[in-house]
């Protein structure tokens, strides 16, 4: 079975490495290449659909725990 700190620990990193992706092109974006917009686009939507699933988990929680507390009433 699937553990949820062991999810959230792999969101955690893969969000971390993400954001130091995404920033590191947009610093070194020199001038206008294509190939720098094209590193700079994908690093952004890896980043973006990390920030996503994150999202995702949290509200996963939130909700888990929200229906725990309905049903305990």
């Amino acid at each position: 079975m699937l553990k949820m700190d062991s999810v959230r620990s792999q969101l955690d990193s893969k969000l971390k490495q993400a954001s130091n992706d995404f920033q590191t092109s947009a610093k070194n974006m020199n001038g206008m290449s294509m190939g720098d917009w094209l590193t700079f686009h994908q690093h952004m939507k890896q980043y973006s659909s990390a920030t996503w699933a994150a999202n995702q988990e949290v509200t996963l929680n939130h909700n888990l725990a929200r229906s725990i507390i309905n049903d305990g009433r």
